[in-house]
C-alpha cells in the first residue's frame, strides 16, 4: 500500500488521520509493473504505528474467490449452507479475515457500485470464510439480475469507509484486471513521491492511497 505525496499541501494525501475516519477513501490501485514503469523514485518514508493500524495493509486484497460459483439471486439460508455450496465445487477454501468488522460495497444490475453495509464478525475478532462469504451473498443478491455482469465470485479491498475496512464485491477477478483482459483503457496517476509498501509481492495488486 502507498501514500501519495501532494506538492501543493505540502503534505501526505491521508496524512489527517481525525478526518480520514469520518469519510471514504478509495485507494488507487495499479499493477506492481505499472507503478515500476511510471513512478519516480523520489524517497521512502514507514508509515506511522497510527498509520498502520487505521489502513491495516497487512489485511489481504483479495479475499473468497471462486471461478466456478457466481453470486447467486437468492442467498443462501445460512453460514453452513454456503460453505456447503462452496465446498462442492472444489474451490479453495480462504483463509480468515482478520478484523472485527468491514464495509461489503455490492455491484448493481449495470456493474456499477452501490452503497456499503457494515457487518460485523460474529466472534468479534475476525471474519472466518464462510461467514464473510455469506454475509457478502446475502447483500449482494438484491441486485443480481438475469445475465449477471460478472463471472465468479470476489471479494476485494476498496479502502476505507469512515475508518472501517472497505472491501468490494465482484467476480474471480478484480475490476483492474477485468479492465486489462478486455483492453479497456484506463489511466492512473503518477506519483511525485511513494511510501515504501509493506509485504507486497512484485507483480502482485498493489494498493495507492
Amino acid at each position: 500500500m502507498y501514500d501519495t505525496w501532494w506538492p501543493h499541501l505540502g503534505n501526505w494525501g491521508l496524512a489527517k488521520l481525525g478526518e480520514i475516519k469520518k469519510r471514504r477513501v478509495s485507494y488507487y490501485v495499479a499493477t506492481a509493473s505499472t507503478l515500476a514503469e511510471k513512478a519516480i523514485y523520489v524517497r521512502s518514508e514507514p508509515l506511522t504505528d497510527a498509520e498502520l493500524a487505521l489502513h491495516r495493509p497487512d489485511l489481504p486484497f483479495s479475499v473468497g474467490q471462486c471461478h466456478v460459483l457466481s453470486w447467486p439471486a437468492e442467498a443462501p439460508e445460512s453460514t453452513e449452507a454456503s460453505a456447503k455450496g462452496w465446498r462442492a465445487t472444489g474451490c479453495p477454501e480462504p483463509e480468515a479475515l482478520g478484523v472485527s468488522e468491514v464495509y461489503l460495497l455490492p455491484f448493481g444490475p449495470k456493474g456499477g457500485e452501490r452503497a456499503g453495509v457494515r457487518v460485523k464478525a460474529e466472534n468479534g475478532t475476525a471474519f472466518r470464510w464462510d461467514e464473510l462469504v455469506w454475509k457478502a451473498s446475502v447483500i449482494q443478491a438484491p441486485f443480481i439480475r438475469a445475465g449477471a455482469s460478472v463471472q465468479g465470485i470476489g471479494i476485494y479491498r476498496s479502502g476505507l469507509n469512515r475508518g472501517v475496512p472497505a472491501y468490494y464485491l465482484w467476480g474471480l477477478q478484480s475490476r483492474l484486471h477485468d479492465q486489462i483482459a478486455s483492453r479497456t483503457h484506463w489511466w492512473s496517476r503518477g506519483v511525485s513521491a511513494v511510501r515504501s509498501p509493506l509485504g507486497q509481492v512484485a507483480g502482485s495488486p498493489i494498493l495507492i492511497s
